[in-house]
């Protein structure tokens, strides 16, 4: 977010008596890692895993008071794959714990992709 951006966003939480609310999630797995291995001459290496990895979500807000008195970091972690369902509990848990002064400031650019 550039600073024009977020001191419009400063501005409009103060007139609504409301936080600023950055979130994000993510998702990690215990996926082995490809690598350099070797093998004998003139034959191809053949990695071998078994397919059963396990997988952890993350979903996390930073929570700012509309003065910048007061930030708070709320997270919560969840085995297997994030979705829509997932994030929109994490969401509502959010809000619950913030008692209806959340203000959730997505940024605007597009999803990150892996390369």
């Amino acid at each position: 977010m550039d600073q024009e951006a977020l001191a419009a966003v400063e501005k409009s939480a103060r007139r609504q008596n409301a936080l600023i609310v950055f979130e994000d999630e993510s998702g990690v797995s215990l996926l082995p890692s490809v690598r350099a291995t070797w093998a004998p001459r003139g034959q191809t290496p053949v990695l071998r895993h078994r397919f059963v990895w396990k997988r952890l979500s993350i979903a996390s807000a930073l929570v700012y008071e509309r003065d910048g008195s007061d930030a708070r970091l709320a997270f919560e972690l969840r085995p297997g794959a994030s979705n829509t369902e997932t994030l929109i509990e994490y969401l509502t848990f959010l809000h619950e714990l913030e008692a209806d002064r959340a203000r959730a400031c997505r940024p605007k650019s597009p999803t990150r992709r892996p390369r």
